[in-house]
C-alpha cells in the first residue's frame, strides 16, 4: 500500500499544518461544517491521527455479513422500465427510468458514452459511476456543472454513469421517507439500474464506483455491500468513519442543513446497527479483492499559490469538511492496514472541500482505475490523425482534437466519420465534409446519424436569418433547433413545403416536435400549428385556431383524416378542407369539425355560414341513439336513422 503526503501538482513550500490543524480540529465538528453545533470530535494534533480511541470500551461493532453473489437478472425487474432517452450532445445521453424502489418520480441519470460508441457498435464497455456531493441537485450531476469530467473522458473507451439527485441520501436506502421522498438509492443503482446498464447500454460488466464526500462514503458501501459489482472504488474527501463519536451528530448536522432531512429516518438512531453497516471502516474485509484508491487533502486553503488547482479561495466550512474527511479518511486507511487490504492513499499537504480538488483526483485515480478495468492502452487515450477533407472541415477547431480515427459510416460504409472532444465529422463522396456538434448532432445521433434517413450533412451548422435558431441541411431533410424548443429534424419534401410558407418566418414558426407517423403519412408539430404529409405524399399545413382544434381532437388521427388543402379565407371567418369534414372559425365561434355527411350537406344548402345557421358552435357530435347533432349560431341539425331534423332559433 502506497501512502504518500505529496503531489506534483500541490503547492511548494506549504507551511506547516500542524499547529494550525490543531487549532481547527478543536473546534466542534458542525461549526468547521458551517451548520449547526454539535459535540466536538477531538483527536491528536497530527492530521495523520486516527478516530477510532472514539469507540467505547468492549468489543468493537461488528458489520453485517454483505452480499456476495450478483442476482442473476436477465430482464428489467418488475415495474422497471426506461421511459425515454434524451441527447443531449453526440455522446451524453439522459436517461429517464421508472423506479419500482422509488416509484415517486422518474429517476434520471446522465451518460457519458464511450469514446468508440458510435464508431464500434458491437463493442461493450466497461463503467465508471460517478456519485455526487451532499447538496446533489435534481436536474444535472454536479460532475457535469462543477468540472470538466466530460472532456476527461471523452478520449477514454468507458461509459460514465452519473445519477442525478439524492441530495443527503448517502445513495442508501433509507429506513423511513423524508422531505416527501422515501429514499431507496442502493436498491435502485444496484438492483435496476445495473440490469438497465447491462441490457441497453453495453456494459461488459466491469465497473468502477467514485464519488466525493458524501458520495465518496456512498461509494465505499456500495462497493462493500455489493462487492461482486465492482473492480474498482475511490473516495475524494469521503467520510469513511461513520460511527466514531461525534460522527453521526455531525452528519445528522450536514443533513439537516442540506434540505432538512433527518438522519434517524436514514439509519436509524445515531450508533445503532444500521450505521454500522453503514460504516466503511467496519467493511474494510469486502474490498479484499477491489482495487481501492482514497484521497483528501488537509484543509490548508492553497489558492493563488504555485501549481494549485483552487479556483477560488475557500470559506471556513471547506476547511472544516476537508479536516473531518482527512481524518476519517486516516482512520479507514489504518483499518485498511490492519487487514491487510491494499488502498492507495493520496493524503495532500493542502486542498479544501472542493470540486477543483475533486476533478483533479478523478484524473489522479485513473490509472489505476483502467488497470483495475482490464481497459487495454489504445482505450484509454487518444492516438488519432486527422486527414484529407475532414482536416479542411475541422481547421477550425470549433470541435476541438480528434479522439479516434476515421471509421465507415453510411448504409453501405460508402463514408466515413471522425469523433472530436466537442463533435463529430462526416464526410462522403457525394456530399463532402462537414463538422456537427452540440444539440444538433446530438439529434442526429439519436436518429441514427449517416445510417437514418437524412443521410449525409451537405452543409455544417448555420444561423436561420432571423437570428432565433440554427440548421443543418442533410440529404434527405433537415435539422432545425432553437433554444426554447430543442432540435428537430424535418423531412425534405416537407421541409420544401415548409419554404414555400415562409420557413420559420411562416406562420407556424419551427418545429417543436418530431414527426408522428399515422396511417400512412407523416404529422410534424411546429410552434404555432402543424405540417403534414398524407398518404398520398400530399403536404400541407394547418395553423391558428384551426391548428390548435386539429390538435386538440388528435390531428390525423380523428376523424378528419389529413388536410386536403391549406387555410382558405371566408367572410367573417376561414376554413379549411380534410379528407373526411372542414374545420370553421370564426372570432365569435371559435373552431369547430363539421365533419362531411348529411348535417354537412344540410347545412350546405341552407347556404352554410352565409345562411340562417351562420358558423358552427359545436363540433359533429355522436348522440347515445346512434346519430349525430350539431349546433350552429342559427340552430341545430340532426340526423337520426338517415333522417335530417333541424331547430331554428
Amino acid at each position: 500500500m502506497r501512502d504518500t503526503a505529496s503531489s506534483s501538482r500541490s503547492p511548494k513550500n506549504v507551511p506547516n499544518l500542524r499547529r494550525r490543524g490543531a487549532a481547527l480540529i478543536a473546534l466542534p465538528a458542525a461549526l468547521l461544517m458551517g451548520v449547526t453545533t454539535v459535540p466536538a470530535v477531538s483527536a491528536q494534533s497530527s492530521l495523520g491521527s486516527s478516530f477510532s480511541d472514539g469507540f467505547a470500551p468492549g468489543e468493537p461493532p461488528v458489520r453485517t455479513p454483505v452480499n456476495t453473489t450478483y442476482p442473476d437478472v436477465q430482464g428489467l425487474p418488475a415495474g422497471v422500465s426506461v421511459e425515454r432517452v434524451d441527447w443531449l450532445e453526440s455522446r451524453h445521453v439522459r436517461v429517464y427510468i421508472e423506479s419500482a424502489a422509488m416509484p415517486d418520480k422518474l429517476q434520471k441519470v446522465d451518460i457519458l458514452l464511450a469514446r468508440d460508441w458510435h464508431a464500434n457498435p458491437e463493442k461493450t464497455y466497461p463503467e465508471v459511476w460517478a456519485l455526487d456531493g451532499l447538496r446533489a441537485r435534481d436536474d444535472e450531476s454536479g460532475w457535469t456543472i462543477e468540472t470538466n469530467i466530460k472532456q476527461q473522458y471523452a478520449d477514454r473507451n468507458v461509459n460514465v454513469i452519473l445519477p442525478i439527485g439524492g441530495q443527503s441520501s448517502f445513495y442508501s436506502d433509507w429506513q423511513q421517507p423524508d422531505q416527501g421522498t422515501h429514499y431507496m438509492w442502493e436498491t435502485f443503482l444496484t438492483q435496476e439500474l445495473v440490469p438497465i446498464l447491462d441490457n441497453e447500454f453495453r456494459s461488459n460488466g466491469r465497473r468502477a464506483v467514485v464519488g466525493l464526500s458524501m458520495g465518496g462514503t456512498a461509494a465505499m458501501n456500495l462497493a462493500q455491500r455489493h462487492p461482486y459489482l465492482f473492480d474498482f472504488v475511490g473516495s475524494f474527501s469521503g467520510y469513511l468513519d461513520t460511527t466514531t463519536t461525534g460522527m453521526p451528530e455531525a452528519i445528522a448536522a450536514a443533513q439537516m442543513d442540506a434540505g432538512g432531512f433527518t438522519s434517524t429516518k436514514m439509519w436509524g438512531p445515531a450508533y445503532s446497527q444500521d450505521w454500522i453497516d453503514h460504516d466503511p471502516k467496519l467493511g474494510i474485509e469486502a474490498l479484499k479483492d477491489t482495487s481501492v484508491y482514497v484521497s483528501s487533502g488537509s484543509g490548508q486553503d492553497d489558492y493563488g499559490l504555485e501549481d494549485s488547482v483552487a479556483e477560488h479561495p475557500s470559506n471556513l466550512a471547506g476547511v472544516g469538511l476537508e479536516i473531518i474527511a482527512r481524518m476519517s479518511t486516516q482512520t479507514f486507511v489504518d483499518y485498511a492496514k490492519r487487514a491487510d487490504v491494499p488502498v492507495t492513499a493520496r493524503f495532500r499537504p493542502s486542498g479544501t472541500h472542493n470540486w477543483a480538488y475533486w476533478q483533479f483526483e478523478l484524473n489522479e485515480a485513473w490509472p489505476q482505475m483502467a488497470n483495475a478495468l482490464q481497459i487495454s492502452a489504445e482505450d484509454r487515450g487518444a492516438d488519432c490523425v486527422v486527414g484529407g477533407a475532414i482536416a479542411q472541415a475541422t481547421m477550425s477547431g470549433i470541435i476541438g482534437s480528434c479522439v479516434n480515427n476515421e471509421y465507415p459510416v453510411g448504409e453501405e460504409g460508402e463514408g466515413r466519420a471522425q469523433d472530436f472532444r466537442n463533435g463529430t465529422a462526416f464526410w462522403s463522396p457525394d456530399t463532402g465534409a462537414h463538422a456537427l456538434y452540440g444539440r444538433i448532432l446530438a439529434k442526429y445521433s439519436q436518429l441514427g446519424g449517416a445510417t437514418s434517413w437524412l443521410g449525409f450533412p451537405v452543409t455544417g451548422e448555420r444561423v436561420t436569418p432571423d437570428g432565433r435558431g440554427r440548421y443543418v441541411h442533410f440529404e434527405n431533410g433537415s435539422i432545425y433547433w432553437t433554444a426554447a424548443n430543442g432540435a428537430y429534424a424535418i423531412p425534405k419534401d416537407m421541409f420544401t413545403y415548409w419554404g414555400t410558407q415562409g420557413w420559420e418566418n411562416s406562420k407556424i414558426g419551427f418545429p417543436v416536435a418530431e414527426g408522428v407517423e399515422i396511417d400512412g403519412g407523416l404529422v410534424q408539430k411546429f410552434e404555432n400549428g402543424w405540417l403534414t404529409r398524407s398518404a398520398d405524399g400530399k403536404n400541407a399545413v394547418v395553423h391558428g385556431a384551426i391548428g390548435a382544434k386539429y390538435g386538440e381532437i388528435g390531428t390525423a388521427d380523428s376523424d378528419l383524416g389529413y388536410p386536403t388543402s391549406d387555410e382558405i379565407p371566408l367572410q367573417g371567418g376561414a376554413f379549411q378542407r380534410f379528407e373526411n369534414g372542414n374545420i370553421y372559425w370564426s372570432p365569435a365561434t371559435g373552431a369547430h369539425v363539421v365533419l362531411y355527411g348529411a348535417i354537412f350537406d344540410h347545412w350546405g344548402a341552407a347556404n352554410w355560414e352565409r345562411g340562417e345557421f351562420g358558423y358552427p358552435t359545436t363540433d359533429t357530435t355522436r348522440i347515445p341513439a346512434g346519430g349525430l347533432t350539431q349546433d350552429f349560431q342559427g340552430g341545430t341539425i340532426r340526423e337520426l336513422s338517415g333522417v335530417v331534423t333541424d331547430s331554428r332559433n
